[in-house]
């Protein structure tokens, strides 16, 4: 099974063409993975920082910020 944590994280940005669009897919279809929309208050982003999942200067980094929700996902559902 692939690994979910952030060392290996699909691209946040979006993509610009849509042959990388497709390439994209592909790759989550290959992985088997799905792509959810998740909105985060500031308080969620803060406890982010305070975790260590997130730098402070990367608080309105959409990427950054994209990066450690799914790593601070991985830890919760992943660890026994």
């Amino acid at each position: 099974m692939p690994s979910l944590t952030p060392s290996s994280p699909l691209p946040m940005r979006s993509a610009r063409t849509p042959a990388e669009r497709m390439r994209l897919f592909r790759r989550r279809r290959k992985f088997r993975r799905r792509v959810a929309k998740v909105e985060v208050d500031p308080a969620e982003i803060d406890a982010l920082i305070q975790r260590g999942y997130l730098d402070t200067s990367d608080r309105d980094d959409p990427e950054a910020l994209g990066a450690a929700v799914t790593a601070c996902f991985s830890d919760a559902l992943m660890t026994p």
